[in-house]
């Protein structure tokens, strides 16, 4: 048995380098975050790639980790598992609580989870029949709306129709209740690896448990099972304890095992790359990556940093990266699709993988054969090797510098040397092709046809002698999938043999064509070539195509191009290499910087192996870039992170309306491209706003004091430089016009205008009428209050009264007339005004009293009792009332008339009151004065003029204004 296994692993040890290229990692640094610790690493739908810690969750975009915070509550905060349902990402926690973030934090924007603007959160689950105490090790869902979650210690929960449901191994057959990985087949059931075997579940209906075990009986290598992934067609993929990985059909039921003898130890993690590489993380081996198509294992070289690390997670994301998180909590991240394979010889000069999957490399040293995972040399002598050609028949065609080609057999032995003495024209071979029956070589001194039949080289077949080339200087030679011939000439442009007919192609694309040094075929049957000067061409037979920089070519400087097994052009640099896909002329440029490993790729050491992987001759090795039979990303993933009004977050998928005040905005965006996130540019535009687009490195754009209007703000990102194509990330919203300047309000200020306008013009119109009413009324009531004064009664009577006073008491007869007089100067001063001051009024009331009391003696009373009040009343008012009194009233000795005059004590009004005895004839009246009197006061919208009957006296209540 010992020597079984010891013949194993030396057979392992000589077959693993045969693919072993070592991919470029690269470790993030986490030192921004202080001491914590990675425990496990997860990709949602949006691209944003999450990592668990032992201190929580973090979102990472390639230059910069974001925490998102449990609550303090939470006792244990070490994240334990990661998985997305919808847009929800779910977060197991090693203490067994389950929280989720909603829309995987892409629809909220950094910090707005938060109102106090720390950290956004991750909100907890709390389903009504609680969550475990023991710890989180997957999420899983099936095909019936089961979301699926195992434990370490409590078996496995499945929540159906809102109702959570356990399955253990006591009541429910389950394998055991510590459960180290979960995963769903492609059949909807679900997978618990367990210490004990492997459990398949399934809930068709709520409450019914099925459950089915997968033993060593069954086929498994061992029943410690650590690890699970399903691959593309639902099979399951495991990893063991001490059997390494194994495979499981679903269809047949049957397992089957990668390597039968694993010798790296226990299993902790899996990535797969489909029919290509099966990535294994292991716990002291580090990572060991198997070759699918020859199952060959690979370690990282001894001094590498994940070489004896114990891997806690590993990961594949959307752009081919492996993300792995080793047991220190660290980092790393890698380029898994270009490994380099370092050679025991310099620069690899001319490369073929034969049908047989062997390595062939040429190199000044002479030609190196990989076989058993060494290489050996298979020429004698050190011959400068620089082109290599297998032909139809299984020979090696090796061209050298100046020695002419050695033909060699499938083993490797030599066969047969053509040099210059058997007809060559020149000994230096730049490239060879096989075509049918024919070999065609291109040499210093032109272009040799060889007859595989007879092998013979008769002088009038060599182009060098003919004129179609025009050169006897070809640096490449190629033959297309239909038997046509292309040659690349020095100085002559590109030429092509069709059925015994050459033509030369001296121009393309407006283009002088000259020296071209590189020729290859996509998948659709265009020809690609490249110039010394004016880089790349396309040629589908009827037009050709122009490539340089301008369409993202990373230069023009080519020195090698190959198609790939999916139909994508490699076209290699001194420095790098673009991958192009030909039908939409996309191209992503890889360097050290994005990834592959540092080489300097040598002038046409390229070629294509059985699976389709493009292999470069670089001065550092061999560099392999695989052709994965998955669709990668090819351009950054443009994310929207956050929208900030006046510099606060918003809920920016819920907010999308905004008064016109609010429009200050900051819009945070970034490209996710984890490969080379330095390289990647931003153009954005604001549609409604910005004329044009405008082209940044930075990822924040801002927009102060934007005008009302509906607007989208758009962001593309790119790692190439062309925008073209690529995806975008949009916003769009809306800021509304301010209530005054909305069409309806302006309508409705323009009608409100306009009845204003209406009505003050009818106020107008109806206060120049009152005016007008108000004057014509004071004017009447002063030419009646004076026709009264002035008729010849007034007159006569108080004439009269002066007669018979002058005739007894001359004294007071002068004091009459000098209170006539005054009264009547009075009058005449106070009439033309509108108002008076009550004091005035009652001065002249006094002066009238005084003349109507030495007409009528005791037989009037007139008590004037309002004294220095302030106030105005309208002119000669208190005079007419009370000269109304005695107009109306019996006045006689036996029924004395009593006038009294005051202001209530409220001060608001003054009262002109007399006692009633109605004359028997009343004498003849206007009615005027009292009437008036009680307009004017209406008119002027004060209080109103107060007349009562009561009692036995009246009444009458002047407003004093």
């Amino acid at each position: 048995m010992k020597n079984k296994c010891l013949h194993l692993l030396l057979l392992w040890v000589g077959t693993s380098g045969l693919a072993a290229q070592t991919p470029v990692f690269r470790q993030h640094p986490l030192r921004e975050l202080g001491d914590v610790r990675m425990t496990t690493v997860f990709q949602d739908g949006r691209g944003w790639l999450w990592f668990g810690a032992e201190q929580g969750l973090f979102r990472y975009d390639g230059t910069a980790f974001q925490p998102f915070a449990p609550p303090d509550s939470l006792p244990n905060p070490a994240v334990s598992a990661l998985a997305e349902f919808g847009d929800t990402l779910w977060v197991g926690f090693r203490g067994g609580s389950i929280g989720f973030v909603p829309k995987s934090g892409d629809f909220r924007a950094p910090a707005s989870m938060c109102k106090d603007g720390t950290a956004p959160g991750i909100e907890m689950w709390s389903p009504e029949e609680g969550t475990p105490a023991q710890a989180i090790t997957g999420f899983a869902a099936d095909g019936t709306g089961g979301f699926w979650f195992s434990t370490y210690g409590e078996g496995l929960y499945c929540l159906k129709n809102k109702r959570l449901y356990q399955f253990d191994a006591a009541d429910d057959g389950l394998a055991s209740n510590e459960i180290y990985a979960l995963a769903a087949d492609g059949k909807g059931r679900i997978w618990a690896a367990t210490d004990n075997g492997i459990s398949i579940c399934a809930m068709p209906a709520p409450g019914k448990k099925i459950v089915s075990r997968l033993t060593r009986a069954d086929g498994l290598p061992d029943e410690i099972v650590t690890a699970l992934l399903p691959d593309a067609q639902g099979n399951i993929w495991l990893g063991t304890d001490q059997s390494g990985v194994c495979r499981y059909d679903i269809e047949k039921q049957a397992f089957t095992c990668v390597l039968p003898d694993w010798p790296f130890g226990a299993v902790t993690a899996l990535a797969l790359f489909e029919g290509v590489d099966l990535w294994v993380g292991t716990v002291s081996d580090g990572l060991v990556r198997l070759d699918l198509a020859n199952a060959t294992p690979q370690v990282l070289p001894e001094k590498h940093a994940l070489r004896h690390a114990k891997i806690r997670a590993l990961r594949k994301d959307r752009e081919g990266l492996l993300w792995a998180v080793s047991d220190k909590g660290t980092v790393f991240s890698a380029h898994a699709r270009f490994g380099l394979l370092e050679t025991p010889f310099p620069a690899a000069q001319a490369m073929l993988m034969d049908r047989r999957g062997r390595f062939w490399a040429g190199c000044a040293e002479g030609l190196f054969l990989k076989e058993n995972g060494h290489f050996r040399q298979v020429l004698p002598g050190k011959q400068n090797v620089i082109s290599l050609c297998e032909t139809p028949d299984g020979n090696i065609w090796a061209g050298t510098f100046g020695n002419g080609v050695f033909i060699l057999g499938p083993d490797g032995r030599l066969l047969r040397r053509l040099t210059e003495r058997d007809g060559l024209a020149n000994g230096s071979i730049l490239s060879i092709a096989a075509a049918g029956q024919k070999v065609w070589l291109a040499t210093l001194g032109g272009v040799v046809e060889v007859d595989l039949k007879t092998a013979q080289m008769p002088r009038s077949e060599q182009f060098m002698h003919r004129n179609e080339l025009g050169t006897s200087y070809v640096y490449k030679v190629f033959a297309d999938s239909r038997g046509r011939v292309w040659f690349g000439t020095d100085g002559k442009g590109l030429g092509r043999l069709e059925n015994g007919r050459h033509q030369s192609f001296g121009q393309a694309a407006g283009r002088t064509l000259k020296t071209v040094y590189c020729i290859a075929e996509d998948a659709d049957g265009r020809i690609w070539f490249s110039t010394d000067r004016d880089g790349l061409f396309s040629f589908d037979g009827a037009e050709f195509r122009h490539f340089d920089r301008a369409n993202g070519l990373h230069s023009t400087n080519i020195t090698g191009l190959a198609t790939d097994g999916n139909g994508q052009l490699v076209v290699a640099y001194a420095e790098g290499f673009d991958i192009l896909t030909p039908r939409t002329g996309h191209v992503a440029f890889f360097d050290a910087a994005a990834g592959a490993p540092t080489a300097e790729n040598n002038l046409n050491a390229i070629c294509q192996d059985g699976n389709g992987h493009v292999w470069l001759g670089t001065q550092q090795g061999v560099l392999r870039v695989a052709a994965f039979r998955e669709a990668f990303a090819i351009d950054p993933q443009t994310r929207l992170r956050a929208v900030s009004l006046f510099l606060k977050p918003i809920d920016f998928q819920a907010q999308t309306s905004f008064a016109h005040d609010e429009n200050y905005f900051i819009f945070d965006f970034t490209g996710l491209w984890y490969a080379n996130p330095e390289a990647v540019r931003y153009r954005f535009k604001l549609d409604g706003f910005d004329p044009d687009w405008k082209t940044a490195k930075d990822h924040l754009a801002s927009y102060p004091n934007l005008p009302p209007g509906r607007y989208t703000f758009r962001v593309q990102s790119t790692e190439h430089g062309r925008f073209e194509g690529t995806p975008e990330a949009t916003f769009a919203f809306a800021i509304h016009q301010p209530i005054w300047a909305r069409w309806w309000f302006m309508l409705l200020a323009a009608a409100v205008v306009a009845g204003g306008f209406f009505w003050l013009v009818r106020g107008r119109e109806a206060r120049l009428r009152q005016e007008q009413e108000l004057k014509k009324q004071a004017v009447e009531a002063q030419f009646a209050a004076l026709k009264s004064q002035i008729n010849p009664h007034f007159l006569f009577n108080s004439f009269n009264t002066l007669i018979t006073i002058i005739e007894e008491n001359p004294a007071v007869a002068v004091q009459y007339v000098e209170h006539l007089a005054d009264f009547y100067r009075s009058m005449m001063v106070y009439r033309e005004k509108d108002l008076i001051a009550l004091h005035d009024e009652l001065e002249l009331l006094r002066d009238f009293g005084f003349l109507l009391k030495r007409r009528y003696e005791d037989n009037l009373l007139l008590h004037i009792t309002a004294n220095g009040q302030p106030g105005e009343v309208m002119p000669l008012t208190l005079q007419m009332l009370v000269e109304n009194a005695v107009k109306h009233n019996i006045i006689s000795k036996s029924k004395p008339l009593t006038v009294e005059v005051f202001v209530e004590a409220d001060g608001r009004s003054v009262v002109v009151r007399n006692n009633l005895q109605r004359k028997i004839k009343p004498e003849p009246s206007t009615h005027f004065g009292l009437q008036s009197l009680v307009n004017r006061y209406r008119l002027l919208g004060e209080r109103q003029v107060e007349v009562a009957e009561a009692d036995g006296f009246f009444t009458v209540r002047v407003p004093i204004l």
